[in-house]
């Protein structure tokens, strides 16, 4: 089972390290999983992450890190999460520490708490004041025991990673090289299984990544563009492999003025997947737009044309799908927009375990098409401190997915419902989904961020969206007690969840989750920090999945050392 992190700082993964300049100009451009986001003014922003694993020093504050936007990063309550918490986090505007803070580049973390909880991590990086920048990155978390059976349900995750950066006058060359490992058990099964050995119950998933990329930082320059390209390999040990090869290539330029500019997106995702059977898998995708701001409007027009190939299943088609957002600019700084989408949303091996670590062997992998999305909302800022952003869609899924347990065939070392399978509705699915995000900082005293996602399927193949909760909230709050003490209190709440019980055919319910979690860091000098993590406070053994319930009440304490 992996975990996250969840940072106070601004985040600047992506040191990069300067090699293998060639890989920059490979014939197939493609998009990572995360987009690559250029902007003439060189502002960064850092979208929710549902799996975010690092934690990198911060840059020496500046008057513009000062009053950068407070993001949280998401996460699925999955027990203990990675501490949060980073010593080098700017000081709140108005603070008398904002002048004397000093950072330090590296640091190392030392933590331990029931269930066996370690954890361990070090980072060094190079000086950042230099153009080339290069960063080491280890990091263990583990379990020794877990919520049921002991050592059945216990994991273990370790990653490596080296990464750098080339800062250039006009542009920048990033790349980066990292190992993952994550160790843990099908422990869903049927109780009682006292003849049950720990090693047919064991997965293990290696990932290996190697990624570059060359970016245009030219503050003026009439083209904005950049490129970036990946390779990775995953395997677990039940002969399972895929590797994935993409890249993305953006450009945007004006045409007549810098009211009207044009862009470009192009994708390619090369990929293999054995399992039993070797796949060939692969999707392109283009995009061209076209962008037009005045005073008071805005409108982005754009066709998707996206081709999918699946070598087993006899898939090779080209869809194209139009794309128009108006945008509306009211006094102040209040958006008001609607607009119509479409596309062919990529699912791999990888971003299925991603959501599902304890799927069986051999699932099927099928892509999902969203087509026709309707949207309207609007954004901006209500007051000082204070913005929001409401959302409404509807459209139509194809082969929208679901998992749910399975019913293993006989000779199964399980022999029950530990693993889950993928099931897809391949009729169209109608959705309706509302999503409201505030955001707000006292910056002296409180910084919060509320997330409230609510989703409604129509599904036709199945009597419930198997696994897929209807509501989702989230609701992250940092508390700057003093000058050394610093407070976190998160909530999350998943509606309930359906399941069939492959063995009865019976309807299963999942109650809703509510975790609430805290962390407490206290600031014994400007290179030292302790910090106590509370996950779970309400000790529910909650199942996100069904027969899987997770930790009840668990801590972490520990120590942080900056140098």
């Amino acid at each position: 089972m992996k975990f996250k992190i969840q940072t106070h700082i601004k985040n600047i993964y992506n040191l990069l390290i300067i090699t293998s300049l060639g890989l920059v100009a490979m014939p197939a451009l493609a998009q990572l999983d995360d987009d690559v986001v250029i902007t003439k003014d060189r502002k960064v922003e850092l979208p929710p992450a549902n799996r975010v694993f690092e934690k990198i020093p911060a840059l020496k504050p500046t008057s513009e890190e000062k009053t950068m936007r407070y993001t949280f990063f998401d996460r699925k309550p999955k027990g203990v999460e990675e501490v949060k918490f980073n010593p080098n986090v700017v000081a709140p505007e108005g603070t008398k520490n904002n002048e004397e803070l000093e950072t330090y580049n590296n640091y190392a973390t030392l933590g331990a708490g029931n269930y066996g909880r370690l954890l361990g991590e070090v980072f060094l990086n190079s000086n950042q004041e230099n153009n080339l920048i290069i960063g080491v990155h280890a990091y263990h978390n583990s379990t020794a025991r877990g919520p049921v059976d002991d050592k059945n349900s216990s994991n273990m995750y370790s990653k490596a990673e080296i990464t750098g950066k080339y800062l250039a006058e006009k542009f920048q060359l990033n790349a980066g090289l990292n190992y993952n490992r994550d160790q843990y058990y099908f422990y869903g099964y049927q109780r009682p299984r006292e003849d049950l050995d720990r090693k047919d119950i064991r997965q293990v998933l290696n990932t290996v990544q190697f990624n570059v990329g060359f970016e245009n930082t030219a503050p003026n320059a009439r083209v904005d563009y950049g490129i970036k390209t990946y390779i990775r390999s995953l395997k677990n040990i039940y002969e399972a492999q895929e590797t994935d090869w993409g890249s993305s290539f953006r450009a945007y330029f004006p045409i007549i003025t810098e009211k009207f500019v044009a862009g470009v997106d192009a994708e390619a995702y090369v990929t293999q997947r054995t399992d039993d059977v070797v796949d060939k898998r692969n999707l392109f995708r283009v995009t061209p737009t076209f962008k037009l701001n005045f005073r008071n409007f805005g409108a982005n027009i754009g066709f998707k044309a996206v081709n999918e190939f699946d070598e087993v299943k006899k898939i090779n088609r080209t869809m194209g799908f139009p794309m128009v957002e108006l945008i509306y600019k009211h006094k102040g700084m209040l958006f008001f927009y609607a607009g119509l989408d479409g596309d062919i949303i990529r699912n791999t091996l990888g971003s299925m375990l991603n959501e599902n670590p304890y799927l069986k062997s051999r699932v099927s992998l099928l892509n999902t098409e969203k087509n026709k999305e309707i949207y309207i909302g609007t954004k901006g800022d209500l007051s000082k401190g204070l913005s929001y952003n409401l959302r409404a869609a509807t459209g139509n899924y194809k082969n929208l997915y679901f998992f749910n347990n399975y019913s293993p065939d006989f000779g199964d070392a399980l022999g029950d419902t530990a693993k889950f399978n993928i099931l897809y509705e391949t009729e169209s699915t109608r959705y309706y989904n509302v999503t409201l995000q505030l955001n707000y900082q006292l910056a002296e005293v409180w910084r919060t961020n509320l997330k409230v996602d609510y989703n409604n399927y129509e599904t036709k193949a199945y009597e419930k969206p198997f696994h897929r909760p209807a509501v989702i909230t989230k609701w992250g709050n940092s508390f700057f007690v003093t000058d050394k003490f610093l407070a976190n209190l998160d909530l999350y709440y998943f509606g309930k969840t359906f399941a069939k019980n492959p063995t009865t055919d019976a309807i299963v319910t999942n109650k809703d989750i509510v975790d609430v979690n805290t962390e407490f860091d206290y600031l014994f000098s400007k290179q030292f920090t302790a910090f106590v993590k509370l996950n779970n406070l309400l000790g529910r053994k909650y199942e996100r999945f069904l027969y899987y319930p997770q930790q009840g009440l668990n801590f972490l304490v520990g120590v942080n050392f900056s140098f």
